[in-house]
């Protein structure tokens, strides 16, 4: 069955030289398997998940940066910088107190491995990423209080080794969970400043049955929706629909992309053993 989860993918700063050098580069094992949508232009596969600092990259594209990284005037190159809560745990601090509420959100759900719902989303779910792989509960999210945050502490408190140790394990298992599920054929839509949709297998092969004739055939991207619609798939918004009705001249990489995974899957049923029950 056809799963799908949506998280908030904000607009990326580029990853600091400090963040780097604190955190090193971690790179992943090339995927065949898994699709990948970026800004609704389809990237082929190979996939090769990366964690360069705090940011998550896919073929050297920043898709995910879970945690920011700031970085005090006086700090130096062996005590990185960060904003602690009152809890020790990070915090991001924004000009406006909305930014700042939505941000805490975001961060919670990455530290705490929670789950929520995002508001005037009606179905849409928000997972962390760790969660979509994790079939142990969810550890206990803090309440939040009604009220602002308390001040933060000042941005010179420095993280310690340990802290900094934990942050990478942290950010190295979501790069690992995001190869894991490329690797067994998952979908991602990654788009700048709006929802990361992602699914399964199922949802891929979906959406790529009816995909490639939508784009070759639509003239708007509301054609396209309909096309979509009509196909069986309602999972594409059509902001979505937008993103990729600019990149419809991919229709012909999408078509091979099917003509592949029709032969794959062939393959697979007339392979020696293929239906035998034991």
């Amino acid at each position: 069955m056809a799963v799908l989860a949506v998280c908030t993918v904000l607009a990326l700063p580029e990853v600091s030289a400090e963040a780097v050098e604190a955190l090193k580069t971690t790179t992943g094992i090339p995927q065949v398997s898994g699709f990948v949508f970026i800004d609704g232009k389809y990237v082929p596969p190979p996939y090769t998940v990366t964690r360069r600092g705090n940011g998550i990259f896919i073929n050297r594209i920043q898709v995910l940066q879970p945690v920011p990284w700031a970085v005090s005037e006086t700090a130096t190159r062996d005590e990185p910088r960060m904003i602690l809560d009152a809890d020790g745990d990070f915090e991001v601090v924004e000009e406006e107190e909305a930014q700042e509420n939505e941000t805490a959100d975001d961060m919670d759900d990455f530290l705490f491995g929670g789950a929520g719902n995002s508001a005037g989303g009606g179905n849409r779910e928000v997972h962390a990423i760790d969660a979509l792989f994790d079939d142990t509960p969810p550890p206990t999210r803090p309440t939040r209080e009604p009220q602002r945050r308390p001040p933060p502490p000042p941005t010179d408190t420095a993280m310690t080794q340990q802290q900094v140790d934990e942050l990478r394990a942290r950010l190295d298992t979501l790069r690992k969970n995001y190869e894991i599920a490329l690797g067994r054929g998952d979908i991602y839509f990654f788009s700048d400043g709006r929802a990361r949709v992602n699914g399964t297998y199922g949802t891929a092969r979906t959406l790529f049955s009816v995909l490639p004739a939508a784009l070759r055939t639509s003239r708007t991207p509301q054609e396209l929706h309909a096309r979509l619609n009509q196909g069986g798939v309602f999972f594409i918004d059509l902001a979505t629909c937008t993103d990729l009705h600019k990149n419809r001249m991919s229709f012909m990489q999408l078509e091979e992309r099917w003509k592949q995974i029709e032969a794959d899957e062939a393959a697979k049923r007339t392979a020696p053993g293929a239906g035998r029950t034991r």
